[in-house]
């Protein structure tokens, strides 16, 4: 099934938004969504949320005969699948251009800049190696797949412990669990990718969403480490009058610190998790569980656009300003079309990081106020009833209605 396309009113109203300071989710042009890790009872799977986005990472190991470039060093690869559940247009019977372009910038993030020691897989030289292999299956999309497959790999390969192996010659002996507790992988750096759009106003924000990234004109992707050093680098651009100098320079300070907690966050989650299975603590194993059946899919395709709504009281701030005047009641007031419906509020311009120049509240209206449909043009403080203004005459005539009783009618 094909991509829907945009149509010119939805990339002009987010263009606008986005230059006026405002996301249709609420945030900042340089906040990302909330992450959440939740790992499953195998070593090395886990789920990530970022956002609507989830990813599913597995690790698994295998012995198989080394490069013959590098015979003392083990094998690692990347594979990103993308799966029709996540989105209308993915197609899960071959693997698409993007998934490869995913693959592509996740291995030059992990193994070309040698976050894994690699020799510590070696077995036998020239003879026997342990190859690594990352399975990451997307399944929802709502934006930045990239970052949220980097958090991913990261946290599954954090996590994975391999069996411990024995050489006596000629045979190589795999002990179980039960014999010899697995080893982690030895990581030299944790490296994770940051995404930034870029619009047509020159204003960039961080962690697209879906939509965003549609509407955007150029995209960077910097692969960054605890030690704030870049270990990768893409970017996309489809008109050249911006150029990744330009982005780097404005957002290179908010990526290195941003990359900072997420891997803070990353650590936390599996030194929590390891230190759980040692005490053989399951919680965390519930919580993966809960987190498939109980939290529900979104899907992509969408007849709206979906815009997170501000909490109503947006105006009672407004009027307790010192520089609000009475002039302004016309300028700032609320039309409540019902409830469940968003009225627009005017920036005031005095506050800054408040919502940006404009502000949708949610109506809390009363079911009275549903039936009819409020708008007012201005505002008049000496407006008169009507009920005052009418007078009832006692001559007027009266309609009177009779009961009639069945035997009159018969």
């Amino acid at each position: 099934m094909k991509e829907t396309l945009l149509s010119n009113c939805e990339r002009k109203f987010v263009n606008k938004s986005v230059e006026r300071g405002t996301r249709l989710d609420g945030r900042n042009l340089l906040e990302a969504r909330p992450v959440k890790i939740y790992f499953g009872s195998n070593w090395g799977s886990c789920m990530v949320l970022l956002g609507q986005t989830r990813a599913v990472a597995q690790v698994t190991s295998d012995i198989q005969q080394p490069n013959t470039s590098r015979p003392n060093e083990g094998m690692l690869h990347i594979n990103v699948e993308l799966n029709p559940m996540a989105a209308q247009h993915f197609d899960g019977g071959k693997q698409s251009e993007f998934s490869i372009l995913i693959s592509n910038q996740l291995e030059k993030c992990f193994k070309d800049s040698k976050c894994i020691d690699l020799e510590s897989l070696c077995i036998v030289a020239d003879k026997k190696v342990w190859n690594l292999r990352v399975d990451i299956n997307i399944i929802n999309h709502d934006g930045n797949l990239i970052d949220c497959a980097s958090i991913a790999t990261l946290a599954a390969l954090s996590h994975f412990h391999r069996p411990d192996v024995t050489s006596t010659g000629e045979d190589i002996i795999i002990h179980p669990f039960s014999e010899k507790d697995p080893l982690p992988l030895t990581l030299y750096h944790y490296p994770v990718c940051i995404s930034f759009i870029t619009f047509e106003s020159g204003n960039t924000i961080m962690d697209p969403t879906y939509l965003e990234e549609r509407v955007g004109v150029a995209q960077l992707t910097l692969g960054i480490n605890s030690y704030r050093e870049v270990c990768s680098m893409h970017f996309n651009y489809l008109t050249k009058t911006m150029t990744v100098e330009d982005v780097i320079s404005a957002v290179s300070n908010y990526a290195a610190n941003y990359a900072a907690e997420l891997l803070k966050q990353i650590r936390e989650a599996v030194t929590y998790d390891v230190e759980a299975r040692y005490k053989k603590d399951d919680r965390n194993t519930n919580r993966f569980k809960e987190c498939i059946t109980m939290k529900k899919l979104t899907t992509m395709y969408s007849e709206c656009i979906s815009i997170k709504l501000r909490k109503w009281g947006e105006l009672e701030k407004v009027k307790s300003d010192e520089a609000y005047t009475e002039e302004d009641e016309n300028k700032y007031r609320i039309i409540k079309p019902g409830k469940g419906s968003a009225e627009l509020i005017i920036d005031t311009g005095t506050s800054v990081g408040e919502g940006g120049p404009n502000t949708w509240n949610m109506s809390e209206s009363s079911e009275e106020e549903e039936s009819a449909v409020e708008i007012t043009t201005q505002v008049k403080k000496e407006e008169k009833k009507v009920s005052d203004n009418i007078e009832l005459n006692e001559d007027s005539e009266e309609e009177t209605i009779e009961m009639l009783d069945t035997k009159d009618i018969l």
